[in-house]
């Protein structure tokens, strides 16, 4: 049976379909894996139907602050948006002004080593659904390159199980 909803966009009926998502929105690169999207053959608009949005943005901070690849600023100011910080309180857990957190949020500014690990620590503490996840960041630590990435791994998330993985680059 074929499963129908309205567009969001036109307002015409849309073919629900099981498949890939690249999910920009948050961005950083994310494909959420064999989710329910609505596809209108009218406008072509095609809208993603999220399970469990909360948890899947546990999962995706996790994801993130277990990259094996130095943060960069979108993956940073993600990070403190998931924390519910301004730039204002978010910088001072890492003792800078908001100054320098923009300039290193918008790329114009590397983080340091040091204040990439910090990064990651302060925000798995600020999440209490992440806070029992800090032994897999331990464990992971030591194998964290100093020096960004060449091309930054996609995250793929199944909504479902909140599992992820990084594609390769």
């Amino acid at each position: 049976m074929k499963r129908e909803e309205q567009c969001g966009n036109c307002g015409q009926n849309a073919t629900i379909v099981k498949r890939n998502y690249r999910f920009d929105e948050m961005g950083l690169p994310v494909e959420l894996m064999r989710i329910d999207v609505v596809r209108c053959p009218h406008c072509g608009n095609v809208d993603p139907i999220i399970p469990n949005l909360n948890d899947l943005m546990h999962a995706l901070a996790l994801a993130v602050i277990c990259s094996p690849c130095k943060l960069d600023g979108e993956e940073i100011r993600f990070l403190r948006k998931y924390a519910g910080k301004n730039a204002e309180e978010f910088s001072r857990f890492v003792h800078w002004d908001a100054t320098h957190l923009s300039k290193v949020e918008n790329g114009h500014l590397d983080v340091g080593d040091q204040a990439d690990k910090l990064i990651r620590f302060v925000v798995l503490q600020m999440s209490p659904e992440l806070q029992s996840k800090a032994s897999r960041l331990l464990e992971m630590l030591p194998d964290i390159t100093d020096d960004p990435c060449e091309s930054k791994p996609e995250i793929q998330i199944d909504p479902v199980t909140l599992e992820y993985q990084y594609a390769p680059a």
